[in-house]
């Protein structure tokens, strides 16, 4: 099997090892191509939801084209289980009691059909379920998008983009249970007009 990297976790060094270990135990399988690195803290300057989460997973083109092909969607209930359990480990027991908010906690980073990257924004505030749905949902997007593309719904939600762009951001809306675009140029209008 070739060494191309199928999934890829990146954490801020102050995140406690058995969260990342719980994570990988979980998505193991022999043939899954699992990096993990931990990085320092960091200061950044830009849009706050566009900032690295303090936990990053990283889904390569080769994960969606070979390997999920290969193991089937065995491996995304694995990968589904892994998310979640770092969501309760994340978030807390009740995380809809948290600030309603985008996360700076975690986020999904895929390499897409065309080149571009696209980072899934989760919320916080909401429970545990709307994580669920919010992971079937982006695992939805994907998988029609690895299967359909150009003719798929990321690409279509991506050309309503202001001006293009290589990086690309979804933020989940925890009420009507769906991936919507955010669009930075708007968004940056919107922060500075208030």
């Amino acid at each position: 099997m070739s060494q191309e990297i199928h999934i890829g976790i990146s954490y801020q060094e102050d995140i406690p090892q058995d969260f990342i270990d719980e994570f990988s135990a979980t998505v193991s399988d022999p043939r899954l191509q699992l990096k993990i690195e931990s990085r320092s803290r960091g200061f950044y300057a830009s849009i706050e939801w566009a900032l690295p989460t303090l936990v990053i997973a990283y889904l390569a083109k080769p994960y969606f084209e070979g390997f999920l092909q290969e193991a089937g969607k065995d491996h995304y209930q694995a990968l589904k289980k892994g998310i979640l359990q770092l969501a309760r480990r994340l978030y807390g027991k009740h995380p809809e009691r948290r600030e309603r908010k985008r996360s700076l906690l975690f986020s999904t980073i895929v390499s897409l059909q065309d080149g571009r990257s696209l980072k899934f924004v989760f919320p916080e505030g909401v429970s545990l379920e709307k994580y669920e749905v919010a992971v079937d949902s982006m695992y939805s997007l994907l998988s029609e998008h690895f299967q359909m593309y150009p003719s798929d719904s990321i690409t279509e939600i991506a050309e309503k983009l202001s001006t293009p762009s290589r990086s690309l951001y979804f933020e989940f809306d925890p009420e009507q249970e769906i991936w919507t675009l955010l669009d930075p140029l708007l968004e940056a209008q919107k922060e500075h007009g208030k």
